[in-house]
């Protein structure tokens, strides 16, 4: 992770010559992070229609997070949570079998996750920023390219308050730039403190 951190700081210093943002200060505190929490209202947008999941999440930089779901009602108190090793899925409704492991994971949870987002700017060959307006706020948008041919989920966008930095807003794009996933972020907590019992499941 350091050597990711350090190459994602080279790559924000040659961009932010390019423009005016707030980037140094967003920069530094991206680089910082070891975890986070936030609240999170996570649309999933399909040919179909769409589907808003009102969330709390919790992820540190080894890749573990967990996924509690308030809204809707049918998936309150749902969890989703990788360990590190194995996705582990909590149904309070189900009678029995409440709980379920699998290997993991499914691409489009995995880049709900801000690790990820880091991550894929890393590894992105062109690296994009701009200035944006969003609900009266000013914000830094920072652009990565997604691995593989999912054309489902092949570009992604963070906007990041350029006063508070914090992010506040990950779209997921599918191959002809249309929004696929738009997750809304609120009470993010940089650096929340994780324990041992964090990504432990309990019922």
């Amino acid at each position: 992770m350091k050597k990711i951190l350090l190459i994602l700081m080279l790559a924000v210093l040659t961009a932010c010559t390019q423009g005016r943002t707030a980037y140094p200060t967003i920069q530094e505190k991206l680089t910082s992070m070891e975890s986070y929490k936030t609240e999170a209202a996570v649309t999933y947008i399909s040919d179909k229609g769409e589907t808003e999941y009102i969330t709390s999440q919790t992820a540190d930089n080894t890749g573990r997070y967990k996924i509690e779901v308030s809204k809707p009602e049918d998936y309150t108190g749902n969890v989703i949570m990788y360990d590190g090793k194995m996705v582990w899925q909590y149904n309070p409704r189900l009678e029995n079998n409440k709980i379920s492991v699998s290997p993991p994971d499914k691409a489009a949870r995995r880049e709900i996750i801000l690790f990820g987002f880091l991550e894929n700017y890393v590894k992105s060959k062109d690296v994009s920023l701009s200035v944006a307006s969003l609900d009266e706020s000013l914000c830094t948008v920072l652009e990565a390219q997604i691995p593989g041919d999912n054309k489902l989920l092949s570009s992604e966008k963070l906007w990041v308050d350029n006063e508070t930095q914090d992010p506040v807003r990950l779209v997921i794009y599918d191959s002809e730039n249309k929004e696929r996933i738009v997750a809304q972020f609120t009470d993010f907590e940089y650096n929340y403190p994780i324990d041992d019992d964090t990504f432990v499941l309990k019922q």
